[in-house]
């Protein structure tokens, strides 16, 4: 019994993802090698911590919430819960500062290594040999997939080791790491502990080469399986792309550190003229702002979706796939009303595909600065408006949610015949910037765009329309008729 290394080949779409996640990391990289404070680097380990610790247990039964493991890892006793809930926590938040020391010394990972984070994970654990590789046959609970016998474990950990040493340059970290981790869950080598260790043996080897550490999140455990089931197949895609959306999130934690980092210095610097109070006032006014927004676009993906629900029901031969990121958070809403660095604004992807004509089409919805608007400056210095534009009366700082389109594996502009440019809030109200061609008289004329925020679900519904006119030759008069805007 032999690990057949699979062949990955990834659509373009994917490809390009992972050029983007590199380009992103070498900039993240190039902004921490100009110095981060001890403090910001401490805050950012400790967050990570907390998170990976929660999800990774979690997705192995441990039934401590994300609050209950953070109070537990600060030195509180949580009664409720089972001693072996809070044991679990500890012992494998023990096993990733030792993992982080490991990188702080440029420590190479080998099988030594691999040995003793299990050790470390599962030694409080009674009933199981921590450190030690199973003496036992093992099954993998919905897998039909049968680990290697207990006498060849130790083999199969070598000759995975050699293969990484071999071939460790020829696959982007994300690829190269989604083989290593699939791979050490199919030889399942422990008792015990195989998900959790895993999973910190592919944190260990991006780390070294210079990514964030994935976080697979409790909420992604039914897809995560399934990829693992894929990879027992030969196909590592849905692994791969599993890996590639939550590295983006610990990107985002990153940048969110690292711009308020950014933040507070701009502030202490003005310390002597800008109090605390009006400093945190100031903030305090724009979190009510977000949540008045982030609630209305919830509003906004919710329409939407029961839109496209009704279409694809109606509609057979068009398979419809949504797929939805977190909203970004209020420091990343704060960086970009001030015009920082924000790498992952994506909210939500659509992709609509005729079955009978084999075609697709991707609609991206990703947030950014309404560029007619002003630079948010929270400690109240000069206002400017950008692109040598002039205003009569200048905009507030504002975030829209923007639609860009990808056709065979190509990124274009949308069709300039639809009307919905952007989506965002006006006051508390979901607005829609939407071009306003009625009043068009003479050629030359360009036409305005406009907002609304009246009768959402009718702005919606035309904008499906004109997509799936333009783009899947369907008329109005196939679906259900919709009032003209």
């Amino acid at each position: 019994m032999i690990y057949n290394t699979p062949t990955i080949t990834l659509p373009f779409e994917a490809k390009e993802n992972l050029d983007n996640i590199e380009k992103i990391i070498d900039d993240l990289n190039e902004r921490r090698d100009k110095g981060l404070s001890k403090e910001l680097l401490d805050n950012l380990k400790k967050q990570l911590l907390i998170k990976q610790v929660y999800h990774s247990n979690a997705i192995e039964g441990n039934k401590l919430s994300l609050r209950e493991t953070e109070l537990i890892l600060n030195g509180m006793v949580i009664n409720e819960r089972p001693l072996k809930d809070e044991i679990e926590a500890k012992s494998l938040a023990t096993a990733t500062e030792y993992l982080y020391r490991l990188i702080d010394g440029r420590e190479a990972i080998t099988k030594r290594t691999l040995l003793e984070l299990h050790s470390l994970i599962m030694k409080n654990i009674p009933g199981f040999s921590a450190g030690e590789f199973r003496t036992e046959e093992v099954h993998i609970k919905g897998s039909d997939h049968k680990p290697p016998y207990f006498h060849d474990v130790e083999s199969h950990i070598d000759e995975m080791f050699q293969w990484m040493n071999r071939n460790s340059h020829k696959h982007p970290p994300l690829i190269m790491g989604a083989i290593l981790h699939h791979w050490l869950t199919w030889i399942h080598p422990f008792s015990d502990g195989n998900g959790r260790v895993s999973r910190m043996f592919l944190n260990f080897f991006l780390l070294q080469k210079g990514y964030p550490e994935v976080i697979i999140k409790i909420s992604d455990r039914d897809a995560y399986y399934k990829a693992l089931i894929e990879g027992d197949k030969g196909n590592l895609n849905n692994l791969i792309e599993l890996l590639s959306d939550n590295i983006r999130e610990s990107i985002s934690i990153y940048e969110e550190l690292i711009n308020e980092d950014q933040r507070q210095k701009a502030w202490l610097e003005q310390y002597k003229s800008i109090s605390v109070e009006k400093y945190e006032a100031a903030k305090s006014k724009h979190s009510y702002d977000y949540e008045v927004w982030k609630n209305q676009l919830s509003v906004f993906k919710t329409l939407l979706k029961r839109n496209l629900k009704e279409i694809n029901n109606y509609l057979g031969h068009l398979d419809i796939n949504f797929k939805e990121y977190e909203i970004i958070s209020f420091s990343q809403y704060l960086d970009l009303l001030e015009d920082r660095k924000v790498s992952n604004t994506w909210y939500l992807t659509i992709r609509i595909f005729d079955t009978n004509k084999k075609e697709g089409l991707t609609l991206i919805f990703y947030f950014e600065r309404l560029y007619r608007s002003k630079i948010l400056h929270l400690l109240g210095s000069e206002q400017k408006i950008e692109r040598g534009m002039k205003f009569n009366k200048q905009i507030p700082p504002t975030i829209k949610l923007y639609i860009s389109a990808r056709k065979n594996g190509l990124t274009i502009d949308l069709d300039k015949r639809i009307d919905l440019v952007n989506i965002g809030t006006y006051k508390d109200q979901l607005s829609f910037g939407i071009i306003n061609r009625k009043e068009i008289r003479e050629p030359w004329q360009k036409p305005k765009l406009e907002s609304r925020t009246d009768s959402p679900g009718i702005v919606l519904r035309h904008f499906i329309d004109q997509i799936l006119e333009l783009y899947f030759e369907i008329q109005k008069k196939t679906i259900p008729a919709v009032r003209s805007l």
